[in-house]
């Protein structure tokens, strides 16, 4: 995935690439939240299903998270996932809630948090 200045992902692409990536994310769950309110295009929903396939695969493996992304915010529903990453690493998330893409990956590491 190349970035594009009039890239509409872009915003969360940094975060995951350059933040998510060293344990933190200051803006990744509001980037992902003002993405969720576009109507995206079939390329850019493939795009947004690899990078939160990126957020899921970084928040099961990494051992250096900053705490505050694990804490989950019980203001946002459950379907905004990328606001209970806590629940995520910890098995506890409601698989059924997770798009499709996501399960695949989220699974296998709810096996092994049990």
């Amino acid at each position: 995935m190349a970035y594009q200045p009039d890239d509409r992902l872009n915003g969360y692409r940094v975060e995951i690439d350059f933040a998510l990536s060293m344990g933190d994310g200051p803006l990744l769950r509001e980037s992902r939240t003002r993405i969720a309110a576009l109507a995206l295009t079939p390329s850019e929903q493939r795009d947004l299903w690899e990078l939160d396939e990126m957020v899921m695969e970084e928040i099961a493996s990494r051992d250096d998270l900053q705490p505050y992304l694990l804490e989950d915010d019980p203001a946002h529903p459950l379907a905004q996932w990328w606001w209970h990453l806590g629940k995520l690493r910890a098995g506890a998330y409601p698989a059924e809630l997770l798009p499709p893409h996501l399960r695949a990956i989220y699974q296998p590491a709810k096996r092994q948090a049990a």
